[in-house]
């Protein structure tokens, strides 16, 4: 019987976290049925799942650090380092048409498929822009702590 218990000794947690197939639940539930001490351990795991459930993993760290970035000034930084990003890839992309533009030099095609490529990039970026700012203005659980 030992050998047999073990395979569903492995099981339990499985099916305490509604992780067996129907096939596999019923046959731990059958030989819980059958078996005492399968059935006591079982309950003892229930009770250790049920009080692990309603432990809180946020470390003090955690805490203090989601605090940080919620100040003021966290805020500022972020959203002065994304700015400036942007900018800096503008003044890339615009540094780069009028060098292309005004190169002579090279061919045609590949002027042009470098055009393409970053009017294309520009119109993404503000389309991803114009729908975080939308999504952001309708958005009913920004007020909610994540």
């Amino acid at each position: 019987m030992p050998d047999k218990c073990e395979k569903y000794k492995k099981l339990m947690m499985g099916l305490i976290d509604n992780e067996l197939t129907s096939e596999e639940a019923i046959e731990v539930n059958n030989h819980l049925t059958r078996c005492t001490s399968c059935r006591q351990e079982f309950e003892e795991l229930k009770r250790s799942s049920a009080s692990l459930k309603d432990l809180n993993y946020d470390e003090q760290r955690d805490i203090e650090l989601d605090k940080i970035w919620k100040t003021p000034y966290s805020r500022f930084a972020k959203y002065t380092g994304i700015i400036m990003i942007i900018t800096g890839w503008i003044a890339v992309i615009i540094f780069s048409l009028i060098e292309i533009v005004k190169s002579n030099r090279e061919p045609l095609v590949p002027r042009l498929s470098t055009i393409v490529i970053i009017a294309g990039f520009i119109i993404l970026l503000l389309v991803v822009i114009h729908d975080r700012i939308k999504t952001y203005k309708s958005d009913p659980y920004k007020e909610v702590e994540r």
